[in-house]
């Protein structure tokens, strides 16, 4: 396989995650460039941890607000690159503290693009072998799933509608829906590009104290990127290296369980504490 040129795009809103992202990023077995974006508070802690653990990599920081999760820097922070690759993964510190079940949903996710060296060059030879081959993203974890199929579009129907408009795509609201939920996958720049397009800005993302677990922009974006790439003629293709083991308590003491484990987070995002 010829080495590819390879650009890796990071958001990091919890700087205690990115020791194990990094250790991930390290199973790609070709050169690749760094694109992160933090936030002011961590700047520093992550800016000295990337340099020890990649110390001849080019490395590109940029400080971003608390606006629309890992999705505003990735649309907004660095479009403008993504053209100069063959390949990009993008990835961030994923925690999802807000519920139970799915706090080893980011490490799933980051399992299955990154694990180990024979994960990263299976993925890099889907793409090899399939021009066409515009996303790869892990399954979505089935106590999701389970949920998506009961309710497809979550609150998100009105949102995704919008954005869908101004990218010239249909939609119908019964409409069978796939997507990397949890926005960690691997892309080629072309796929994408309709959206980089739009020319979309940090501003029309809420701000992260006023932020909602549905309905929002960043919201939109995850749940189209399928649609986006095969409007621009590529395919998507999921991936499960290692199965989701976590599964969801649906017992009244479980579900009581998560609910207050909600509303806590909930309350701690209004505080400013996360």
């Amino acid at each position: 396989m010829n080495a590819p040129k390879i650009a890796v795009v990071v958001h990091c809103f919890y700087a205690d995650l990115m020791e194990a992202l990094i250790a991930s990023l390290k199973h790609i077995p070709f050169e690749f460039d760094l694109y992160v974006s933090i936030s002011a508070e961590t700047n520093e802690t992550v800016r000295s941890l990337l340099s020890r653990s990649f110390p001849d990599k080019k490395i590109v920081l940029r400080t971003v607000p608390n606006r629309g999760f890992d999705i505003a820097p990735f649309v907004c922070e660095f479009r403008e690159v993504y053209v100069a690759y063959d390949l990009v993964l993008k990835v961030h510190t994923k925690k999802s503290s807000h519920t139970p079940w799915l706090k080893a949903w980011g490490s799933y996710l980051l399992e299955n693009v990154s694990g180990s060296p024979e994960i990263v060059a299976s993925i890099l030879r889907m793409f090899s072998e399939d021009t066409r081959l515009g996303l790869v993203y892990p399954e979505i974890i089935p106590p999701l799933r389970s949920e998506l199929t009961k309710d497809p579009w979550q609150e998100n129907w009105g949102i995704c509608r919008e954005l869908a408009a101004r990218l010239d795509i249909p939609l119908q609201k019964k409409m069978a829906l796939d997507f990397p939920a949890g926005s960690i996958y691997w892309f080629r720049p072309e796929a994408l590009e309709a959206l980089f397009k739009l020319g979309l800005t940090s501003g029309d993302f809420p701000e992260g104290s006023r932020i909602r677990r549905n309905g929002t922009l960043a919201h939109a974006v995850e749940r189209l990127m399928v649609l986006i790439a095969q409007k621009s003629g590529f395919s998507s293709r999921t991936v499960c290296f290692e199965p989701y083991k976590t599964v969801r308590d649906m017992s009244f003491l479980g579900r009581l369980r998560n609910r207050v484990c909600c509303e806590w987070q909930r309350l701690m995002d209004r505080l400013g504490r996360t």
